[in-house]
């Protein structure tokens, strides 16, 4: 049997590994790590959309070193809930969703690649543009992005379920730098009323900075994959129109999601795929298996952007832990494409892609670009 739980950074093709389970053993019991990985669409469907199935708990003796700042941020988060406070904080996220203005990315596109013949596309773009976007969306000054925006790598820590000494050290550094950033444009932002109360007002500003969060590590993965497969599958991304390129995103994340898993702990006894899930049970859902099922999707193994239900992938979850930010990442994504490659003639030098040691997520370390202004 194939190890249940690896680094991405350790596998040079996981969907391998993905496609022996899902043939032999779609609802695995890992007895090393006591968890159960699930691999199948419908299962892990079932899964996402239970109200049986929670967002594990982070680890309470590391979260009782974060300072009150950190704790608060924490706590407040719609991405780390459970019911019964979960509606609210998603309540909160989506008010701010609804405040978040379109930007126009070949700007920043244009800014951040600037003159330079070659660059990284990882360092240079996709793990920069993402979290600048949700930031110029807000209407957040030059003087607070400048502050922000180095702290995106750390700030993605505060996720982490289990963090070192060092690791809460940073969280606290960095929480302490943004949160006072964050709740002074808020309090003043233009447009809408902010509420009088003070909880209110801690979850929309925690909910903020979750946004900066997740825009970071699922919006550098999403960046880096649907280039990399713009470069390697027959097509000229030049002459692609904007609904076509929609359809690629999309296709992308079915087909090579940045998430490749998440997990739940159960809450009560249920039997998925034959096998009894007992109560206080862990399952690793691996949703980018789960997008390869030949039971939904017709030869999941060919990257096909016109395939009529590439929609229906998994990686953006389901149910009421589904990632707000599904169209405006999307939309982001297809948006900073038709935009570089409207203005470069782009080259993918022959590389190796090295992934992050990351269990959940397979994201490029690097990828060198070739850039000439059109």
């Amino acid at each position: 049997m194939h190890k249940l739980l690896f680094l991405q950074s350790d596998v040079a093709d996981p969907f391998a590994l993905y496609a022996d389970q899902l043939r032999q053993d779609p609802v695995a019991w890992d007895p090393v790590n006591r968890i159960w990985a699930v691999y199948r669409h419908a299962d892990c469907a079932r899964l996402l959309q239970s109200g049986s199935a929670h967002i594990p708990a982070l680890n309470p003796d590391s979260e009782r070193q974060l300072g009150a700042t950190a704790r608060l941020v924490a706590g407040r988060l719609a991405r780390l809930a459970n019911p019964p406070s979960h509606a609210l904080f998603r309540r909160a996220l989506l008010r701010l969703f609804e405040q978040l203005q379109p930007v126009a990315m070949a700007g920043l596109v244009d800014r951040l690649i600037g003159a330079a013949p070659q660059l990284d596309w990882v360092e240079a773009v996709c793990a920069r543009l993402p979290m600048l976007a949700v930031m110029k969306g807000f209407g957040f000054p030059e003087e607070d992005i400048a502050c922000l925006l180095p702290c995106a790598a750390r700030l993605t820590q505060v996720m982490l379920p289990n963090k070192s000494p060092q690791q809460v050290a940073d969280v606290n550094s960095v929480i302490g730098a943004v949160y006072p950033v964050v709740e002074r444009h808020l309090r003043h932002c233009a447009g809408w009323q902010v509420p009088d109360d003070d909880d209110t007002r801690a979850i929309l500003n925690a909910n903020l900075i979750g946004m900066l969060i997740q825009s970071v590590d699922a919006g550098r993965g999403l960046l880096a994959n649907v280039l990399l497969q713009a470069m390697n599958q027959p097509c000229e991304p030049s002459r692609m129109t904007p609904a076509e390129w929609r359809a690629w995103v999309s296709e992308t994340l079915r087909f090579d999601p940045p998430i490749h898993n998440t997990r739940r702990v159960l809450t009560e006894d249920m039997e998925i795929g034959g096998a009894l899930l007992r109560r206080g049970d862990t399952a690793l859902l691996v949703l980018a298996a789960a997008n390869r099922d030949a039971a939904v999707f017709e030869r999941p193994e060919r990257f096909d952007p016109k395939r009529p239900n590439n929609d229906a992938h998994l990686g953006f979850g389901a149910g009421m832990h589904q990632c707000a930010a599904r169209h405006y990442a999307e939309a982001l994504a297809a948006e900073t494409m038709s935009a570089l490659f409207a203005r470069y003639r782009v080259h993918l030098p022959a590389q190796d892609i090295a992934h992050a040691p990351l269990v959940n997520a397979r994201l490029a370390q690097r990828i060198a670009l070739e850039l000439e202004r059109v």
